[in-house]
């Protein structure tokens, strides 16, 4: 979190600071950037960068909270409006995250985020990312109720293990529309048709085990 003198400066050099922070974030990994990179599109002194954060880090992860919490008021409202059906879910989402960011280069800084969790923090997605997110989302509830699990015989870890997979999926598709310049309504329908992939291959895989006890 930002130290106290960042929060007393005006919103206008907060946003400049924020801005350059994520520009940076979103062209280089974690490792790559620097504070010197940020005071110099930011036009700040050095000295200053360590008033406002303690390090990259803590301004890495300030940036971050402040996106998920964005995206997480409306994940609620989805939640509710898919009939608790994760696959509806996800597309829902997607749609709206391209409207959303597709002109912030957030999706980039989701891919740099995750790269952050996996090689510079050696965590993992479902620990450091996914379950925190839950918690964030489901206000109590638990996940088995949040979504729809038997619907798809799923247990819980396995609905982690698909929500992971779909995480990186959506930031794989953004990007993918991105560099290939794929217009929003192709984008989306090649996202779907991904998830009808995932969806068919769970449900095939569940009748297998079925026909196999």
């Amino acid at each position: 979190m930002p130290k106290k003198m960042f929060l007393n400066i005006s919103k206008e050099k907060q946003k400049k600071i924020i801005n350059a922070a994520i520009k940076e974030f979103t062209s280089k990994s974690f490792e790559k950037v620097s504070v010197n990179s940020i005071i110099k599109i930011a036009d700040i002194p050095r000295g200053s960068f360590y008033t406002y954060f303690d390090n990259l880090e803590d301004l890495f992860n300030y940036i971050m909270v402040q996106i998920k919490e964005e995206r997480f008021m409306y994940a609620r409202q989805l939640i509710t409006n898919s009939n608790n059906d994760f696959f509806t879910f996800i597309k829902k989402i997607f749609a709206y995250d391209f409207d959303s960011y597709s002109n912030k280069y957030r999706y980039s800084l989701f891919r740099n985020y995750i790269h952050y969790i996996q090689y510079y923090k050696k965590g993992s997605l479902k620990n450091d990312l996914l379950i925190p997110m839950v918690h964030s989302i489901d206000k109590g509830e638990k996940l088995s109720e949040l979504f729809n699990f038997k619907k798809y015989k799923l247990s819980i870890n396995e609905y982690l293990d698909i929500m992971e997979m779909s995480m990186v999926l959506m930031i794989n598709t953004f990007l993918k529309s991105e560099s290939e310049n794929i217009e929003k309504d192709l984008a989306i329908a090649l996202f779907n048709r991904r998830m009808d992939i995932i969806k068919l291959g769970i449900i095939q895989n569940k009748k297998n085990e079925e026909e196999t006890k």
